[in-house]
């Protein structure tokens, strides 16, 4: 059973990367339509109101704090999102695609620093593996000289990085539907009203005239690209160390550099190619960790607090 939760888990890590990758060209195009923070309330409010109808249908389990979510909720979908919006608005999809995949870059130090979580050879050689891939990245120019735009994304990047960290002290019996209703709910009781202080000061505009595929586009960025993720990534995130899940993530660039050149007709480098590559080794790399871990003992049947303590003390004496 545990063998199946994680490979479950990798599996939901994957199509959550997928849609986040396909999310950023999705808000590149809307943005011919919508201003960035008008943009992302909209988003929110999609994705908001099928993750309720989703939680009416199927019911939770156990809620997390609202204080726990308000915290999720401002780091990631507002704080995170809000960059990201913001600078795509001021760069390429391709490039906020490369800059978000310095996320694991910053996960991993985290998860080392605050959660004592060991970087073995195969994570190792996978972080490396994803460095080489922004390195080769960066050569065509999308980092160089970074403006405005980038430096939105990176500063979203980050507090997504944090976002993990946070996430990853959850209690495992949390339910993830009513972990992501909560987080969702408090990102838009923070985002709408600056959208609506944006339409009365007039930076941006009240979207009444904006062509419906525009609208479609950022609903479905919503729903699937924003609210379906994050359910999946809530889900994983509860099964798998924050070092190792930073490293499907990191697919993310992959993706958005995939379907920006598909869809937005963006030019893709033979470093862009080469760097696309590398993130899928950094994942491979990773396999053979999870496959190590799959192998080990099973730990004992202990409460989840006391499992953690148990973790800390085998840290200490290794």
């Amino acid at each position: 059973m545990a063998r199946t939760r994680a490979g479950t888990a990798v599996a939901a890590l994957f199509v959550a990367a997928a849609c986040w990758g396909c999310a950023t060209t999705g808000t590149k195009f809307a943005l011919g339509g919508f201003g960035a923070i008008t943009l992302l309330a909209v988003e929110l409010v999609g994705a908001t109101l099928a993750l309720w109808i989703a939680a009416a249908a199927r019911g939770t389990g156990t809620p997390p704090s609202w204080r726990l979510a308000s915290t999720l909720g401002l780091l990631e979908p507002a704080t995170a999102y809000l960059g990201d919006t913001a600078g795509l608005a001021r760069t390429s999809a391709a490039n906020a695609a490369v800059i978000l995949g310095l996320e694991s870059s910053f996960v991993v130090l985290l998860a080392a620093v605050f959660l004592r979580e060991r970087i073995d050879r195969a994570l190792g050689v996978a972080v490396v593996a994803g460095f080489a891939s922004l390195g080769l990245l960066e050569r065509t120019g999308l980092l160089s000289g970074p403006g405005i735009g980038d430096t939105f994304v990176l500063g979203g990047t980050f507090s997504a990085a944090v976002y993990v960290i946070v996430a990853r002290k959850m209690d495992a019996s949390i339910d993830p539907l009513a972990l992501t209703v909560r987080q969702f709910a408090v990102a838009c009781a923070a985002i709408v009203p600056i959208a609506v202080c944006s339409w009365f000061t007039g930076s941006e505009t009240v979207p009444t005239d904006v062509p419906l595929r525009y609208w479609a586009v950022a609903l479905l960025v919503g729903v699937g690209g924003y609210g379906a993720s994050f359910l999946l990534y809530n889900y994983a995130i509860m099964i798998i160390e924050a070092g190792p899940a930073a490293i499907i993530i990191n697919m993310i660039p992959a993706f958005g550099v995939a379907t920006a050149v598909l869809l937005l007709g963006e030019r893709l480098t033979p470093n862009q190619i080469a760097g696309a590559a590398l993130l899928t080794a950094s994942v491979v790399a990773f396999s053979w960790t999870l496959r190590g871990k799959r192998q080990a003992p099973e730990p004992p049947a202990v409460p989840a607090q006391e499992w953690d303590l148990v973790k800390e003390d085998a840290w200490l004496h290794r």
